[in-house]
């Protein structure tokens, strides 16, 4: 049996509507008034959400979280001290090293796919590429799915597209389009091509969508498919989103918030992300610039020092602004990649480090993590693991404690059971929880 929730993890209980709460709606006007505004505002208070900041192309822990300045392997980026006694980060990342005593720092993270394509499925989806019967949904689509929202906004939210080399970000999957992500492009703005705004637009909508859901009757009579069915939650989810428009809306935010994430791309999506999940939007996954960004074979350290400020500034103001807002507790912000990169520094005058699976890093913090803790470690040279490694099972099946949903829950794929993570291997990190 799996192991009960330590105490300062979010209670499952807590993503459920009480029985006085269920109860009493349907005494104000019927079951259908429970996520009257009241109520959601209620709801929206227990919500756990997740930030997840994606680094695609696999960022260097020897210029981010596990730097080994003066070894042969440590490249000419110096570190600094954090706020935890003993821990540096590297140079460039002075807003992260100042919260490193809110978050989590996981060194010792191993895998085995050092492809990207492979490792973005496995670092996104729990599940190697070859290890499913169908495609296998994105983990925030698994979440958005367990605990829907408690209001009428979007489960779960894309900012950025991960496109170049051939990615893409998992979609989700066998759970059908009722789970996928909301695509937005980047830089702060919403989703593209929405009918024109207004009431007069909302009205004209839902003409055509009456008369979409009459002239599609007779075929979808009996016909309770997930195609079906996200078909019509497809054209939902638009209709939803003509209502909420200004929850995209960064023009509402006072310029001097968005002063603190910065001038970037990054910082107008961490904004965003931040404004989502105020707003009540369980889900939201950032991409950090378009393509494999991280992905630094050459001319890697006098490029990466720019890139590492753009995303500390960035990272940095969303973990200040969560604090500050009073949402910290109840925000899972994940900051990581698919894997790390090579202790060996690879070619002549424009040197960059190659893709590495055995060892590497990443953090997380917030809704119950342990802040300040640093697990595992690699050795001097940083080449392997040194103690308490971490599998990719390991860190889904901490995501989902974090969140109260059973790690050890199967979704169901015609009739088969699909473990959350790969043939249900996985075991929380217990010392972050």
């Amino acid at each position: 049996m799996p192991h009960p929730p330590p105490p300062d993890v979010c209670n499952p209980a807590d993503h459920s509507l009480t029985r006085r709460l269920f109860l009493g709606s349907a005494a104000l006007g019927g079951f259908g008034r429970l996520f009257a505004a009241d109520h959601a505002a209620r709801a929206a208070a227990q919500q756990r959400h997740v930030i997840l900041v994606f680094m695609s192309g696999g960022p260097s822990q020897f210029e981010t979280w596990d730097p080994k300045t003066g070894r042969p392997t440590g490249g000419p980026h110096l570190s600094q001290q954090t706020r935890v006694p003993g821990v540096r980060f590297d140079e460039y990342m002075p807003n992260l090293s100042r919260l490193a005593g809110r978050m989590a720092t996981i060194r010792s993270m191993t895998s085995d796919l050092g492809d990207h394509m492979e490792g973005h499925y496995l670092a996104q989806t729990g599940h190697k590429p070859t290890s499913v019967v169908a495609a296998a949904p994105h983990w925030l689509s698994v979440a958005a799915h367990e605990l829907p929202p408690a209001g009428d906004v979007p489960g779960y939210v894309v900012l950025g597209s991960e496109q170049g080399g051939n990615m893409a970000v998992p979609g989700a999957g066998f759970l059908g389009a009722g789970f996928q992500g909301l695509f937005c492009p980047g830089r702060g703005r919403g989703p593209e091509d929405l009918p024109a705004d207004g009431p007069q637009a909302l009205a004209a909508f839902r003409r055509r969508e009456d008369l979409r859901r009459g002239l599609s009757r007779s075929f979808t009579d009996g016909r309770a498919t997930p195609g079906v069915e996200g078909h019509d939650a497809t054209f939902a989810a638009v209709e939803r989103l003509l209502r909420n428009r200004d929850l995209f809306d960064l023009a509402k935010e006072p310029a001097r918030v968005g002063d603190r994430y910065g001038p970037t791309a990054l910082g107008r999506d961490c904004l965003l992300a931040r404004r989502l999940v105020e707003r009540g939007v369980p889900f939201v996954r950032v991409q950090h610039q378009s393509g494999l960004a991280w992905d630094k074979h050459r001319r890697a350290f006098d490029s990466q020092r720019h890139l590492t400020r753009e995303f500390d500034t960035a990272v940095g103001a969303l973990i200040d602004d969560l604090t500050d807002r009073g949402m910290w507790d109840r925000t899972l912000v994940v900051l990581m990649g698919e894997f790390g990169r090579t202790p060996e520094i690879m070619g002549q005058g424009s040197p960059g480090r190659n893709h590495w699976t055995k060892s590497w890093s990443l953090s997380l913090g917030g809704c119950g993590v342990k802040p300040g803790v640093v697990v595992g470690s690699t050795n001097a040279d940083g080449t392997a693991v040194k103690d308490r490694p971490v599998t990719i099972p390991d860190l889904f099946a901490t995501f989902y404690t974090l969140l109260g949903i059973d790690y050890k829950h199967e979704l169901e794929f015609e009739g088969r059971p699909v473990p959350l993570t790969e043939n249900g291997k996985g075991t929380p990190v217990r010392e972050v929880l």
